[in-house]
């Protein structure tokens, strides 16, 4: 049985919830290290962008995407330990998500994170963000090409 969770959020007023989709973060995302729990809010069926709501501070919700959507080849390594944080059995197990900064206005110049990805045991659902180390990703990675 699906359990909803009703959120009255700061940017999309009430949205309905489905508790699968409800992350709990065994480490931090960077600069919000207070809060824990985060549910994943498809706000637009058709778009590829999807948001990191947070449950505790309504007022926060971080754009996600998946950059395989863009045509970016991204792929990484998760080190042991954290995969025993996340208690992820297999690769199978892991879902990724980076987080994107859409200017006001300027969707053109969208960007996004990834140095530094979310990545959630689908299983248990608990997540992290994970900063890579020794990459040659950036943190401000443009999701569409120049047309020059």
């Amino acid at each position: 049985m699906v359990k909803i969770m009703i959120l009255n959020t700061t940017k999309f007023g009430e949205v309905e919830v489905n508790e699968d989709y409800i992350f709990d973060f065994v480490e931090p995302i960077l600069g919000y290290e207070d809060l824990k729990k985060f549910a994943l809010v498809d706000y637009d069926n058709d778009s590829p962008f999807k948001w990191l709501q947070s449950i505790e501070n309504l007022e926060l919700a971080l754009p996600v995407t998946i950059p395989a959507f863009f045509g970016i080849n991204y792929q990484f390594t998760i080190p042991d330990e954290k995969v025993a944080l996340l208690q992820a059995g297999n690769a199978d197990d892991i879902l990724s998500l980076n987080i994107t900064n859409i200017p006001k206005g300027q969707p053109q110049e969208a960007t996004v994170n990834l140095v530094a990805p979310i990545v959630v045991n689908i299983n248990n659902k608990k997540a992290m963000q994970l900063v890579l180390s020794n990459t040659d990703f950036s943190v401000k990675h443009k999701l569409f090409a120049s047309k020059e």
